[in-house]
């Protein structure tokens, strides 16, 4: 493979780019040490210089320069200072190394390209430049680079600028991209005596027609470079929550290039001594590290919120499932939307949100007000006055289907700082549950009663010898089994249960430890005949608040008693005489089923049995203690009700289907 970060051509070498691409970034930090140009020259017009120097200047703080053309003021282009783009890499390294910097391109009104979709620039990191941009240069659109190779000796920069002045004068895209072209091969033909070697950066679009335009320099003789400027530039800053609509990488990805440029590549020279090892470190970014730390970092913060561990297959699966999710799209890394599909199919939508907020992240927020603020969305930007504005991205290019739709629901956002945790200290006394919820608990606990009971038959099942009846049928394996010797027919014989389920316990942790997990402790009666009588320890609620007076809770342990009846508060200290012989809350929600239940059969699902003494009580009150392994129902299941939400008065059952998502 060629690992040359530059194309050369006489004494410029080029680094033909996409734009807002790390992986062209490090291409210009290795070809800047390797080459040790005397002039960077970069595609961007000459009439922005101060402010893009500015902007870059105010980095890791994101901007976002908006120019308009002086005919047509209505219409604004802009240009994000994106720090992973390769040509605004460039500046920056020519500011901090005091190169001398030339913005070689020309400005054009209304530059609205098509877009171009190209493949993932990952792949350089495998095959290197050369091979990447002769792959991208056979593979352009056919009749885009035909137009362009038609237009090379036709269009000419008078003619553009008596045109400029009649508003209703349209030039296509491609004539646009050949006269800019024609512009910076005229730029760069005066620049390549003055220079012993000039560091080019430059859309990758436009290089072919730039070196036809130097090797044919006849066609640009009567170029003139000194030409009047846009009058209106702006640098607006660009909110960090705002950075996914900016940049046009992942901006967690940005973020560590930053991260990793100043831990690496700041006075690198003094460190170290070969371009070898320059190339070396430079290749240490790696954006599957990245990626992986997204997926990782966003399990450990879900796991520590939520209580809940993803195991390692999961973890497999879900690394896998967004690598095929990528290739459906011919592209090696998956992209923002990719990630937030696999989370939410793998996992659920908390995760998935764990990963967007991770993936989205950049910490760096200006609140020194010195510049006005762009706030950006999908649809585009709003200025500080509030009007809206369409912008109009520099560059066409695209690379896959990068939905800006995020595919999770979204909870709306406090309107004001503390809003949430106000409404719920307003009427936290009056707490009430979510009745969709509800039903989709008092549902499991039916599903876990019927489980059980199913369980209890088949114990009660006798396989007997065929004799005179078929009893309750054939019982087809043993018959089978005992067929080829014996000759026997073999018939089930199904006891009957005397007693129904009424009383259910489910224990996810006994919290015995030092530290107490699940302090809340409280008791719910029904509201109807359709629930069930509910004692439970929890997690406080209020410390986890999702939305204005509702609040996230995890069960510890609880107790189910259905058909509802007169249940005692079996928490409260005055009760503490009945339940002497307890020793933990899970002993103590068993011991109440015990005595509350009407009904002989008592379900008792935990990781492990109950002592032996609860068996003896049980028997001594005529009831039957079933013991159900955790591990006998699936873990996600579980979560149905082993996560709840409380609500800070009935006024927020109006507004909770906007906080509270169901998988129903």
């Amino acid at each position: 493979m060629d690992t040359t970060p530059f194309i050369k051509y006489k004494n410029i070498h080029v680094i033909p780019t996409f734009h807002s691409r790390i992986e062209f970034a490090k291409l210009v930090n290795k070809a800047f040490f390797q080459v040790s140009p005397d002039l960077i020259a970069v595609e961007l017009p000459n009439n922005v210089r101060e402010e893009v120097v500015e902007s870059i200047k105010r980095l890791p703080f994101l901007s976002l320069l908006g120019y308009a053309d002086s005919l047509n003021p209505r219409k604004l282009n802009f240009i994000p200072i994106d720090p992973g783009d390769s040509i605004i890499e460039g500046v920056k390294i020519s500011i901090e190394h005091d190169i001398p910097v030339d913005f070689i391109d020309l400005s054009v009104k209304d530059y609205a390209p098509p877009s171009l979709k190209l493949p993932d620039d990952y792949s350089i990191n495998k095959i290197g430049l050369s091979t990447f941009y002769d792959k991208i240069v056979d593979n352009y659109n056919e009749e885009y680079i035909t137009r362009k190779k038609e237009l090379r000796n036709t269009v000419n920069l008078d003619d553009y600028f008596e045109d400029h002045k009649d508003l209703e004068k349209k030039h296509d895209f491609a004539e646009k991209d050949v006269l800019r072209e024609k512009y910076m091969a005229s730029h760069l033909k005066r620049m390549m005596p003055l220079y012993n070697r000039i560091l080019l950066i430059v859309g990758m679009v436009h290089w072919e027609n730039i070196k036809y335009y130097l090797e044919n320099p006849e066609e640009i003789e009567d170029v003139e470079i000194d030409l009047i400027p846009h009058k209106h530039v702006q640098i607006y800053n660009v909110k960090s929550s705002d950075a996914r609509f900016l940049l046009r990488e992942l901006p967690y990805y940005t973020y560590r290039w930053l991260k990793f440029k100043e831990k690496h590549l700041y006075n690198i020279l003094d460190k170290v001594g070969s371009v070898d090892e320059i190339n070396e470190i430079v290749n240490s970014y790696d954006k599957i590290e990245n990626l992986r730390s997204i997926l990782l970092k966003s399990k450990r913060e879900y796991e520590e919120e939520f209580k809940e561990f993803i195991d390692l297959h999961k973890s497999k699966t879900l690394f896998q499932y967004s690598r095929n999710l990528a290739l459906t799209e011919h592209r090696l890394l998956p992209h923002l939307f990719h990630l937030i599909v696999s989370a939410k199919n793998i996992v659920d939508d908390d995760y998935g949100w764990k990963v967007y907020e991770k993936a989205t992240k950049y910490p760096y927020d200006d609140d020194s007000n010195e510049y006005e603020t762009m706030k950006l969305s999908v649809e585009g930007g709003i200025d500080p006055s509030g009007k809206h504005i369409k912008l109009r991205r520099h560059h066409p290019y695209s690379y896959g289907n990068e939905k800006d739709d995020v595919p999770l629901r979204k909870r709306p956002d406090e309107e004001y700082l503390g809003q949430w945790r106000d409404e719920w200290e307003d009427k936290n006394w009056e707490t009430v549950s979510y009745p969709p919820e509800d039903i989709l608990e008092e549902d499991y606990f039916a599903f876990i009663r019927k489980k059980a009971k199913k369980n209890l038959k088949n114990q009660r099942i006798k396989i007997e010898e065929f004799k005179s009846s078929l009893m309750d049928g054939i019982a087809i394996k043993e018959t089978i089994r005992n067929w080829a010797f014996k000759k026997k027919i073999f018939v089930r014989n199904e006891q009957q249960l005397q007693g129904k389920i009424d009383t259910l316990i489910v224990i996810f942790d006994e919290d015995d430890g030092e530290i107490e997990k699940y302090p809340y402790k409280f008791s719910w009666w029904a509201e109807h005949d359709r629930e069930s009588n509910l004692a439970l320890y929890s997690t406080y609620p209020g410390d986890y608040l999702i939305g204005p007076g509702i609040s996230h809770v995890e069960i510890g342990g609880m107790l189910s008693i259905y058909p509802p009846h007169t249940m005692k508060e079996i928490f409260r200290s005055y009760m503490d005489y009945e339940f002497y012989d307890t020793k933990t809350k899970a002993e103590r929600l068993l011991k109440a089923g015990i005595l509350y239940s009407k009904e002989r059969y008592i379900v008792y699902l935990a990781a492990k049995p109950p002592r032996k003494y609860f068996f003896s009580l049980a028997g001594v009150k005529n009831r039957e203690l079933i013991h159900i392994p955790l591990d006998n129902f699936n873990k996600e299941s579980l979560n149905t009700i082993k996560h709840i939400h409380i609500l800070a008065g009935k006024d927020k059952r109006k507004i909770a289907h906007k906080y509270i998502f169901l998988n129903e």
